[in-house]
């Protein structure tokens, strides 16, 4: 058997500590230290209330259900959900509070799904320097979320089409001198994408959602069709959570009110959004099947970009370089900023190859929003430039999700109780066509009711999108809002 490519997987954070329960080895007064820095920014948020304290909750709860328009080959038994999600915020003399934070739980399999956006204590100085810790969205890549590009920061993952980002957590400087603002991001602590959530049981991969692709589980050896078999060899928790980042932004601002504009240009090195998996497989005669080990590693990147936005009246325009390069190295403790290419990681064994894709990437995007009244329009465009290919799956290796894109997206509040919105993607070159729609009503005071659809046309198999192209879906939420 041949078998190439760049294991790449996404633990659900969450499960990802419950699966270490009946490890003996495990020091769970050592978790609680690490998740407790992540959790002081939302205690101290809810904490006894100041003299200039100004605080806002909101919390919604929700049912939705979603009908398949065609049959999928990877399906879930899921088609209904409840969803709970909760927002703080806190104003002090010179704090601020921030918690933001969405759970669903799968009615038809009992699993859930979680999600935190933000969750951070701020503190301003006299001189308005802020010093946030916590978890926090950064404005550092304008036009990552309409393409869901995820490099910079996550996206939610609840659905194909998602949105909504999750922030990093750290430590966040930002001062400004006159026209100058430099921003400084610092952390030891490192969560991954947490959706969709994947579970590796008796050989067998599984996730509660339908928007990921399964590895394969059968393989061809000597003209004969084996089962393949998949051991997850979980390593220990602080290989996966502590982990470093450190950027920088600086930021020259011009112009004020409708036309006000920046030059941006950050560095960051991070860890990539999902674990990366380094297997080897070998055929075990005894059972008749090929048993893949797999161990996940974390595997930081560096992003260099830089932007342009301005702004006339009504119109935004933002136009920037992005380049990325996972082959990135910094020394154990910030010691050296030096890069170090890293590219001898292929691993061979008799059965199967992994030949991982450590490739830096380079691309150009785009967007024009005009604003006025209840319309919001936005045009953009991504192009492309590096010329290697990525693997075809994004269990293997995660396929470049654009080449040469056109977007649009458009909303309008109707009325106080009708609103609608739409996005539509297309990329030129590979024909992907992804729109989703959707028309929010509020019947009654603090209801919404929600009717959407994501359809996905992906001619081609070799594109990210081609995994999902059977899953166009329409849904109905009804929520409530407290």
């Amino acid at each position: 058997m041949a078998t190439s490519g760049n294991f790449t997987v996404c633990l659900n954070f969450y499960q990802f500590l419950f699966t270490f329960r009946h490890n003996t080895n495990m020091n769970y007064l050592r978790i609680i230290s690490s998740i407790g820095a992540f959790l002081i920014p939302l205690a101290l948020a809810h904490a006894k209330p100041l003299k200039l304290e100004n605080s806002t909750r909101q919390t919604n709860v929700g049912y939705e259900k979603f009908i398949r328009l065609n049959q999928p080959q990877n399906k879930t038994k899921n088609s209904d959900w409840l969803e709970v999600g909760h927002k703080y915020q806190y104003l002090g003399a010179n704090f601020k509070g921030k918690f933001e934070g969405d759970a669903r739980f799968y009615l038809n399999n009992k699993e859930f799904s979680l999600s935190l956006a933000e969750s951070y204590m701020r503190y301003v100085s006299e001189g308005k320097s802020t010093y946030t810790l916590g978890r926090q969205k950064l404005r550092w890549h304008t036009n990552e979320v309409f393409w869901q590009l995820d490099h910079f920061q996550n996206s939610r993952g609840f659905r194909i089409t998602d949105t909504k980002q999750e922030g990093l957590t750290g430590l966040h400087y930002k001062t400004q001198d006159g026209p100058l603002t430099t921003e400084i991001f610092l952390s030891y602590f490192y969560i991954p994408t947490l959706n969709p959530s994947v579970s590796v049981e008796n050989g067998q991969v599984s996730s509660n959602s339908d928007w990921y692709k399964r590895p394969p589980v059968r393989t061809v050896i000597s003209g004969q069709e084996v089962d393949i078999f998949y051991n997850l060899n979980r390593p220990n928790y602080r290989d996966i959570l502590v982990q470093k980042s450190l950027g920088i932004r600086g930021t020259l601002n011009w112009g004020e009110k409708d036309h006000a504009g920046y030059f941006s240009a950050f560095s960051i090195y991070k860890p990539e959004r999902r674990l990366r998996i380094n297997a080897e497989a070998f055929y075990d005669p005894g059972t008749d099947r090929v048993v893949v080990n797999a161990s996940p590693i974390v595997n930081h990147h560096v992003m260099f970009a830089g932007e342009i936005k301005q702004q006339y009246k009504n119109t935004v325009t933002t136009i920037g370089v992005v380049t990325i390069d996972p082959n990135a190295n910094l020394g154990a403790d910030f010691d050296s900023l030096s890069i170090n290419i890293q590219n001898n990681r292929t691993l061979d064994s008799e059965f199967f190859k992994v030949e991982p894709k450590y490739n830096r990437e380079t691309y150009a995007h785009y967007s024009t929003v005009y604003r006025k009244d209840f319309l919001k329009l936005s045009f953009n465009y991504l192009h492309y430039f590096s010329e290697h290919e990525k693997g075809s799956d994004d269990f293997y290796s995660e396929t470049v999700r654009w080449k040469k894109a056109a977007g649009f997206g458009s909303s309008y509040q109707f009325h106080d109780w009708l609103s609608a919105s739409l996005n539509l993607r297309y990329d030129l070159e590979r024909k992907d066509n992804l729109l989703n729609a959707q028309v929010q009503f509020m019947p009654w005071l603090s209801s919404v009711i929600t009717l959407g659809t994501e359809l996905i046309k992906s001619p081609e198999t070799n594109s990210f999108w081609s995994a999902y192209r059977a899953n166009d879906t329409f849904y109905v939420n009804a929520s409530y809002i407290f």
